[in-house]
This record gives C-alpha cells, structure tokens and sequence, in this order.
C-alpha cells in the first residue's frame, strides 16, 4: 500500500492597503507634481509669447519706419503739423500733387498713413506714445556731433512747419500677456531729412 502524502494547503494572506499616512504622502507628492509641471508650462507659455510679441513689434516697426521714412523724404514741404491729440504730420509733394498725412491716435492707440488718393493704412498698433521734434536746415557741427535746431520761426518764436528739414520721431508700442504688460514694449526712433523740400 502507498501512503498518499497529503499536501498542505497555501496560507491565504490578505491583500495589503495603503495606509491613511501613505495616501496623505503619496497625494502631496502628486500635487507638487503636478504643481511643478503647471509653474514650467505656464512660464514656458509665457516666454513663448514674449518672444513672439518682441518679433511681431519689431516687424511692425520696421515696417513703418521704412513707409513713413519714404513719405517724409519724398516730401517737398511739411504743410502743417499739430502736437495735440491727434497728433499729425501733414507732408505735400509739389512734384505729383499728392499729399500725405502721418496721425497718432491716443485714443486707440494707432498710427496710421493717409495718401491722397490711397486707402488709408493702419502702421502700428498698440503705441502707447508717439512724439516728433523738427528741426531746420542748418546743423550746429563739431568735430564729434551733428545738433539740429528746432524749425522755429524767429519772428513769432513758435514753431514754424516751413523751416522744417528734419523730422524726429519717436514711438513706444506694447502688447499683453494674459492681460498685463510683461517687458513687451519696443521703443523705436527715427530721423528722417526731406530731401526734395523746396528752399525758403
């Protein structure tokens, strides 16, 4: 006869759970976690669009310098100008009877170039400041600067438009990021000689 060796039962061992400690651990790491990842990607986003506004500011800029820069110079007179709001430069061309007019509006912070018959271009958006200075003909020179007086007109002692040879202008634009202004400004100045003006 064989003797049967009876095989002894596996011990069940219960399933073992997280202790209330080990959950309390394991969440805190899972919020600075994710704590973490929303810090890189919300400073990730926000890099991203500063680079993206300096580029777009550039690019505006670059593109008004070079139009109002080409009005100025083919210019043969500047017909008048005010400094008020809105501030303008108006520019005639004796040559093709055309004129054109450079205005900065405060109000919804634009520029914009009107030509005669042209439709009317907004250059930049967003300027939160634009001025201009004229100046004269004739420069004071020294061995190392070139100063220019301002076109003024000796007998009233005002600002005179057709002493003006040289327009100064200067502008700052800006743009948002998530709704505050975040180093995103480009400042921009341009000097501009009329070369066709017509002599006084």
């Amino acid at each position: 006869m064989k003797m049967q060796t009876p095989v002894p039962h596996a011990k069940k061992t219960g399933a073992k759970g997280f202790t209330l400690v080990e959950l309390l651990v394991a969440f805190a790491l899972g919020v600075m976690v994710v704590g973490g990842v929303c810090a890189l990607a919300i400073f990730s986003a926000e890099s991203f669009l500063a680079t993206t506004n300096y580029v777009q500011l550039n690019n505006q800029s670059r593109i008004a310098v070079d139009l109002v820069s080409r009005e100025i110079r083919n210019a043969t007179a500047l017909a008048s100008f005010s400094t008020n709001d809105p501030q303008f430069l108006l520019l005639t061309n004796a040559t093709t009877g055309k004129a054109a007019t450079i205005t900065y509006d405060a109000t919804a912070r634009t520029v914009t170039l009107a030509e005669t018959g042209e439709t009317t271009q907004t250059l930049l958006t967003g300027c939160d400041d634009f001025s201009f200075q004229l100046f004269n003909r004739y420069p004071l020179i020294t061995s190392d600067n070139v100063t220019f007086y301002s076109s003024t007109n000796f007998t009233t002692g005002q600002l005179d438009a057709k002493f003006c040879k040289v327009i100064n202008m200067n502008w700052k634009c800006s743009r948002t990021i998530f709704g505050s202004k975040v180093n995103t400004e480009f400042v921009q100045t341009a000097q501009v000689v009329l070369r066709n003006q017509v002599s006084n």
